[in-house]
């Protein structure tokens, strides 16, 4: 059971102590990984304990009348060294009275033996009721009303009901693969939460949930269980129902215990693939429900439920199917020895009942699942902040603390309390490492880059933009001819222009012929008004500049062609609009842009710009190139569709707008065309890379928090 001591200093306290398990224990045999387990249920309390052969051994022989010392005198005669240590058997004793699983002598001061139920009910109380992201409050009983529902549970998990729903998978899928383009359009606008959408989101969550809670219980009452528990939690302070579940891990059946694990993922993936049904098939208010059904239940499974790194369904899945019991907490102990190992140099000598790949198996999921919980909770933190900043601080301040302050406390008692760990090696490895990486995040520059899409552009100078408002009255060159520099392409004439011109020419007569009155009879009025003279004149050599500007002509040879349709004759103009283009055979540049909040960050110490082209029958190679222009101020409109999520860019799209307005604003970038590479067809999609000066991680870090709280946005 333990390595360590044999004898221990407090077992005067428990030596006499009689106990027995409560009369209405009910007890199990399982099999986990080829090793029997022995599973105790107290009804009363539904309290679950899992033993193995060992310890069990020793339990079964509680029966009131023995005590504690005698029994352990009786396992130390029959196993000789492999019997279990005082402080191992007492342990024991101890987690099994905290699970209110032994009736002990109560002429014993039982809690100043066992002091563990105290500590477990705080612990209980503060999982159920202190947790920010997930408080549960017991409701009502619902196995008498799911016992009426028994022919439906045994309806949906059958075999009938798997091919029914493996078919429906099936079409589903094959619905979203061809219609790739339109989810990622229509779910990075639903990602939006404009009112419309985020009602929609809050009236389908709580049903999704329920029938998700309730695919659990029909499981269970399929399988023969009962469940005396159901309520409400608070999921990141949302409502939503839920069943407990706990009962399924006394079925010996594998299958069983992960049938009831799969139910909640089965059921929302059926309403994942309904959702994708009704929104293949309608664009109205049938297909925004069958979108937020989609996108509810389906990140919900990968995200939450279906993701074993949390512990929702997903994980008590994997631990059935891997028989690893207690997987979570198994874990953690494996990486602390590990740790432990690795501080002090020696080698945990205590049995394990673990083989070699189930120790893997423990590493892993003890690392992965810390890293993910820890990144999860700061991920929602973050956006929780973006409509609520002191809650969102707060969970984000609650998830350091989990991930953090306490495995740093915890190890620290460890180092000092843990006589493997009390050498000199340790405490010089335990404190030398979190300041080695602490150095090596202040002091070491590492190298970093900035990711994104262009798109293959022409030079500004051939972009044919509307010198004012007007409308077009002649065309000389068709949408989609050849034309040369200097050739005449279609007049944009504003009628306004031409009584402004006569207005401005008038009142420049009628100043001439008043200066001229006043030269020599009235020197201050003539000082007077000769300034408004110059302005006047200015303004009317503006008007003949843009009246002159009608008339427009190609500035470089190349194919002339229309923005939008190619009707041009009779299409009115704003001023600075863009008409259309004289595209070059040669001459290219690559347009891109860069989210508001994220362009501090590439303008921040570039050391080179690099950008990978695709070229015409060879694989894709990297060329160095150089920043030609930025906008000096943002917009939220691009010159492309293609840098929006219309066109398969990375910015979303206004769903109002014709693909080039954004719905967040960003900095336009144009940069030069690498000069050894044939130039590639107009609005074709590049990967652009941004290469910083190397920068110590802590320093980005902290850049990056700073700009975040400045450029958040107030609600």
């Amino acid at each position: 059971m333990s390595a360590g001591p044999l004898f221990s200093s407090h077992w005067h306290r428990v030596r006499d102590v009689r106990a027995r398990l409560a009369d209405d224990v009910l007890i199990s045999r399982h099999v986990y990984r080829k090793r029997i387990s022995w599973v105790l249920h107290r009804q009363a309390t539904g309290t679950i304990h899992r033993l193995d052969a060992q310890s069990f051994e020793l339990i079964d022989r509680l029966d009131g009348a023995m005590s504690v010392g005698e029994i352990w005198e009786q396992a130390l005669e029959q196993r000789n060294h492999e019997a279990p240590t005082q402080d191992a058997w007492m342990h024991l004793l101890a987690d099994l009275h905290a699970a209110d699983l032994l009736i002990v002598d109560s002429r014993v001061p039982v809690e100043s033996l066992f002091e563990r139920r105290e500590k477990k009910r705080t612990r209980e109380q503060s999982q159920r009721y202190f947790n920010p992201l997930y408080l549960r409050f017991a409701l009502i009983d619902p196995d008498e009303w799911l016992n009426r529902l028994q022919p439906l549970a045994n309806a949906l998990f059958s075999r009938i009901a798997f091919i029914l729903w493996a078919t429906l998978m099936v079409v589903g899928c094959l619905v979203l693969f061809t219609n790739t383009e339109r989810l990622v359009y229509d779910a990075a606008n639903a990602a939006q939460f404009r009112p419309y959408m985020a009602t929609l989101f809050l009236l389908a969550f709580p049903p999704l949930k329920l029938i998700h809670e309730l695919g659990h219980g029909l499981a269970i009452k399929r399988c023969g269980g009962e469940v005396h528990e159901m309520g409400i939690a608070l999921l990141v302070v949302f409502p939503i129902p839920y069943v407990d579940a706990s009962v399924s891990s006394l079925f010996k059946n594998k299958n069983d215990r992960m049938l009831v694990s799969a139910a909640g993922i089965l059921v929302e993936l059926s309403v994942a693939a309904v959702g994708v049904l009704l929104w293949a098939s309608s664009t109205s208010l049938v297909g925004d429900i069958g979108l937020v059904l989609l996108l509810t239940a389906g990140l919900s499974t990968l995200l939450i439920n279906g993701n074993p790194l949390l512990k929702f369904d997903g994980y008590y899945l994997l631990a059935d199917w891997l028989e690893i019991p207690n997987l979570q907490a198994r874990s953690k102990h494996a990486v602390g020895r590990l740790l432990r190992r690795g501080l002090s140099g020696k080698h945990d000598e205590a049995p394990r009942p673990e083989d070699p790949v189930e120790r893997q198996w423990l590493l892993s999921y003890g690392v992965m699942s810390g890293i993910y919980r820890t990144a999860l909770m700061l991920s929602i933190a973050w956006m929780l902040s973006e409509r609520w900043f002191v809650l969102g601080v707060a969970l984000a301040l609650f998830a350091l603390y989990q991930g953090l302050v306490i495995p740093l406390w915890r190890g620290t008692k460890a180092l000092f309390n843990d006589t493997t760990l009390r050498g000199a090696r340790s405490k010089v490895l335990a404190l030398s490492l979190p300041l080695l990486a602490l150095a090596i995040l202040m002091l070491l520059p590492l190298p970093h880059a900035s990711v994104t899409r262009g798109v293959v552009w022409m030079p500004e100078q051939a972009v044919i933009r509307a010198a004012s408002v007007c409308q077009v009255s002649e065309v000389m060159a068709e949408p989609g001819a050849q034309v040369q520099a200097g050739d005449a392409l279609f007049r944009c004439v504003d009628d306004q222009l031409d009584a402004e011109k006569q207005y401005l020419e008038a009142r420049v007569v009628e100043i001439e012929a008043e200066l001229s009155g006043v030269a020599r009879t009235d020197k201050v009025s003539y000082s007077k008004q000769l300034p408004e003279l110059a302005i006047t004149q200015e303004m009317l050599d503006d008007v003949q500049h843009r009246l002159d500007a009608e008339q427009h002509r190609a500035t470089v040879a190349g194919r002339f062609d229309v923005n939008g349709t190619s009707m041009l004759l009779g299409r009115a103009f704003a001023r600075g609009e863009v008409i259309g283009y004289t595209i070059a055979p040669a001459g290219r540049t690559i347009r891109l842009a860069f989210g508001e909040r994220k362009f501090a960050d590439v303008d921040d110490h570039i050391e080179r710009i690099e950008v990978r082209i695709q070229r015409s029958g060879l694989n894709a190679e990297v060329f160095s190139t150089s920043m030609l222009s930025r906008s000096p101020r943002v917009s939220q409109d691009v010159p492309s569709a293609a840098l929006s999520s219309l066109g398969g860019g990375p910015h979303a799209a206004d769903p109002e707008g014709d693909g080039r307005r954004l719905l967040s604003s960003v900095v336009d970038i144009e940069l030069n065309w690498p000069e050894t590479v044939v130039p590639a067809s107009i609005g074709k999609h590049v990967s652009v890379r941004f290469v910083h000066l190397p920068k110590p991680l802590a320093g980005r870090l902290i850049d990056t928090v700073k700009r975040a709280f400045m450029n958040r946005k107030p609600v």
